[in-house]
């Protein structure tokens, strides 16, 4: 059967990008630069208990996200954590200031897999419409990463579960990308490294999903994603060659 490959839609933390170190000293980071920023704006409390205070809501949060499929932002879980700490009603300003200290460890941590430009590239001149869904608690998070990496210049269509304020895998997220972009779910292949949210989610609307396996599989998965990959240059050959075979 032949498929008409018009679009490819791609995920970003983990697929295009990585951590140049653990994930838990990243987040240490963000947690001792998020009180900094607070403790010298008034938010006088030491750091254990503010840490404390922190990672509770930022799990709440996400648990609920993860059950309900929603996204709450991290303006959201900031605000909460400093009301907790006598400041009722932060302004606009504030908050966004605290949001960037938060991921600005983060920000700096990030870097791309060594065959991300090239697979964008590729992808772009053989005429796909490129579209980028990742789910975020910050749009500020995300347009950083793609800005650090001048990212944002092959993408028609740019989604963050926390503007939109739903998260893969589910449908609503890939059809309005499928909506934006005109495109059909047989003609559109998405390409992520989370089984859940990449391979699920995007199956789940009839678009073709590339399972992005940094390691090779142990073992066969139950749940088929069409296709799993080692690298993304390997995706770029599946899609050239679904976007061929008869």
């Amino acid at each position: 059967m032949r498929r008409q490959i018009r679009g490819v839609l791609l995920d970003l933390g983990d697929t295009l990008v990585h951590l140049d170190k653990p994930w838990e000293e990243v987040f240490e980071a963000e947690v001792r630069s998020l009180f900094e920023y607070l403790n010298a704006g008034g938010v006088k409390v030491d750091f254990r208990k503010f840490s404390v205070t922190f990672v509770q809501n930022l799990e709440e949060a996400s648990s609920k996200a993860n059950l309900y499929r929603i996204e709450i932002p991290m303006e959201e879980i900031i605000t909460k954590v400093v009301g907790k700490f006598g400041v009722r009603k932060p302004n606009e300003g504030y908050i966004h200031n605290a949001v960037e200290a938060y991921y600005r460890p983060e920000i700096e941590s990030w870097q791309l897999f060594p065959d991300t430009l090239d697979t964008l590239t590729a992808l772009d001149k053989n005429g796909y419409l490129l579209g980028l869904i990742s789910n975020a608690k910050s749009d500020w998070q995300v347009n950083s990463i793609l800005s650090k990496f001048d990212l944002s210049r092959f993408f028609k269509l740019i989604l963050i579960s926390a503007s939109l304020r739903i998260r893969k895998p589910k449908a609503d997220i890939f059809l309005k990308a499928l909506n934006d972009l005109n495109l059909t779910p047989g003609e559109t292949v998405f390409i992520g490294n989370s089984i859940d949210a990449d391979v699920i989610g995007p199956r789940s609307v009839g678009i073709h999903a590339i399972h992005i396996w940094r390691q090779p599989p142990e073992h066969n998965l139950i749940l088929n994603p069409e296709a799993t990959v080692t690298t993304l240059s390997e995706a770029v050959k599946t899609v050239n060659n679904w976007a061929k075979i008869n």
